[in-house]
């Protein structure tokens, strides 16, 4: 089903159920230790920040994409990454990494979000039409192993 969804200053239709029968599937997932800190971390992550993910059908512990940075000031790391949902942007000014900005971003506590059209590693056989949700993010380290940090 079809939902018109306001999120800041876009308007996203999303099929949410298709969104959400995609993430449920068995998917490949990048398992190196850095990645695994991503997916358990996301167990803590705010719930305002669940709510966005929730709202548009994506399970936030499978991304498409991760890239993890070395550890900045405040102690944590910065993650950038993608999320496809099945739906299009109606309304709102559109991202890519290169012009990531306040005009076409929004900050939800440690996360700045953006909506792209410019897809980069949509899975395969994932329903169309795709809207990525790109993302940068500065995450703490909550796996026990000793990481010797940057």
């Amino acid at each position: 089903m079809i939902q018109m969804i306001k999120i800041a200053n876009w308007l996203i239709e999303v099929n949410v159920e298709k969104t959400q029968e995609f993430y449920n599937k068995d998917l490949d997932v990048c398992n190196c230790l850095y990645c695994n800190n991503f997916v358990a971390a996301c167990k803590h992550f705010n719930a305002s920040v669940l709510d966005l993910f929730r709202k548009l059908g994506i399970n936030p512990a499978k991304p498409a994409h991760l890239s993890e940075f070395p550890i900045n000031e405040d102690g944590n790391r910065k993650y950038i990454g993608q999320y496809h949902l099945v739906g299009r942007v109606v309304k709102g000014e559109l991202c890519t990494f290169s012009k990531f900005k306040k005009s076409n971003t929004i900050e939800i506590e440690n996360f700045k979000f953006g909506f792209s059209e410019d897809l980069e590693f949509v899975p395969k056989n994932f329903p169309s039409p795709v809207v990525q949700l790109d993302f940068d993010a500065n995450i703490p380290w909550v796996l026990n192993n000793n990481l010797e940090f940057d």
